[in-house]
């Protein structure tokens, strides 16, 4: 089966296409411009130190996260995938800054315990070790069907997930813990890294035709086989302590 008469496949099935809808709901925003806005970039460049941007070399603040997340890192292979990504995006926005995130902090998040803004009390810890270790979900496929770059500047590998199963575990995770914050994702996507500045519309349609290309295409993918708790203290995984990790298609609950 073609690369494309695969993703076909996938986005033929209910959960993927409203998946593959939602995604270019925002994504498709960005071409409607010449440029990108400084304002709209101001939300990306806000999640690094203003030193670091000043010096050119972007580095994320210090933002504690308590999250579910799968990779940190995926497998080598669907690794080197979306790090092409990232360098053919390089090659087309040359000088103008952007951040990408490291190889080995890539991951798809499943739901977030604590924003950097929420208040925390170390006792939740144990519910939510509690409730992971209910979890007896299959091991499925996870798929990148296409890159997208948003009117912020932040670009994704657009994540599908098969048998919606990161969506069946997000869910679960809404069920059974009281205290998590209503503000959580409603994609599957792995985060690539931001752009942080505006192009100049050459560049921007060069971008925008680059994107094009990747837009629909089946680019990566790998079988998730666990879940992990991650302790973030530095935006996009630069810092970050795994509390635990949760076998999936099992019922043997929690591994250190």
């Amino acid at each position: 089966m073609s690369t494309m008469s695969h993703l076909d496949a996938l986005l033929s099935k209910n959960h993927f296409a409203w998946l593959h809808k939602a995604y270019d709901e925002v994504g498709d925003r960005t071409w409607t411009s010449e440029d990108f806005h400084g304002a709209n970039l101001e939300t990306s460049r806000g999640l690094f130190t203003p030193e670091s941007l000043a010096a050119r070399r972007p580095r994320p603040k210090e933002l504690e996260v308590f999250a579910l997340l799968a990779g940190l890192s995926f497998r080598v292979d669907f690794t080197e995938k979306l790090v092409n990504v990232q360098q053919l995006i390089s090659s087309v926005v040359g000088e103008r800054l952007h951040y990408w995130v490291a190889p080995a902090n890539l991951g798809v998040e499943f739901c977030v315990f604590k924003w950097p803004t929420d208040t925390w009390q170390e006792e939740r810890l144990g519910p939510i070790r509690e409730a992971l270790a209910s979890i007896r979900q299959p091991s499925f496929t996870f798929s990148i069907g296409g890159v997208q770059v948003n009117p912020d500047g932040c670009v994704v590998a657009k994540g599908f997930d098969e048998e919606g199963i990161l969506f069946r575990i997000r869910e679960q995770m809404k069920g059974q813990i009281s205290f998590l914050p209503p503000r959580q994702s409603g994609w599957a996507h792995v985060p690539l890294g931001r752009i942080l500045e505006p192009l100049g519309t050459q560049k921007f349609k060069k971008l925008n035709l680059l994107i094009s290309t990747m837009s629909n295409s089946l680019i990566a993918t790998t079988q998730i086989n666990s879940i992990k708790l991650v302790h973030e203290t530095r935006w996009y995984m630069e810092e970050k302590t795994i509390l635990a990790e949760y076998p999936l298609n099992n019922t043997s609950g929690e591994q250190a």
